[in-house]
């Protein structure tokens, strides 16, 4: 029977590791994440532009006949 080592084992531990701590680090949700999840699938829109206010205009000058 071979005899194994720990050299022999730890390199195919180290690649299962970083393989699922890849995986999980896929499942944690960011927080940019998480507003998109509150918000469902679509992203919401942008805020409409702001108006300038009204202008206050003088009425014309009344006609002279």
């Amino acid at each position: 029977m071979a005899r194994t080592t720990l050299s022999s084992i730890f390199v195919p531990f180290l690649i299962l590791l970083v393989i699922a701590i890849t995986f999980f680090a896929e499942l944690t949700p960011v927080s940019a994440d998480l507003k998109m999840r509150k918000l469902g699938s679509h992203p919401s829109p942008p805020p409409p532009p702001l108006r300038a206010p009204p202008r206050h205009t003088r009425p014309p000058p009344p006609a002279i006949s």
